[in-house]
């Protein structure tokens, strides 16, 4: 996985987590299959792109990171990210209460 640590001031972050190389064999940059935006002061993240099991390992690390920071609720808002049977089933596992708050997922 890559991760840009792009940080701005408003405690904003970009993770981006893509199972396929980089560049294509003609040399040209491929853009990542999933990227999650972080607010840090909120507790959301912002998916895009396709989320497999790969990405949404990452995106629970970075979920129960924003929680260990003292984020009782995080919320992540999906959009029209699609989701692979793996990650679902995944994120459903994870959704189920934390000790104390919850990981709550929005379409």
């Amino acid at each position: 996985m890559r991760q840009d640590g792009a940080h701005d001031h408003s405690g904003t972050s970009e993770h981006r987590a893509a199972t396929e190389p980089d560049a294509t064999e003609s040399g040209r940059s491929r853009p990542p299959l999933f990227t999650a935006r972080t607010d840090r002061v909120t507790g959301v993240i912002r998916s895009r792109g396709h989320l497999d099991g790969f990405a949404a390992e990452a995106l629970c690390r970075v979920a129960r990171g924003l929680h260990d920071l003292g984020h009782r609720d995080v919320v992540v808002q999906l959009g029209t990210t699609t989701i692979d049977d793996d990650a679902a089933a995944l994120l459903a596992e994870r959704a189920r209460p934390w000790d104390s708050g919850s990981l709550r997922l929005l379409r």
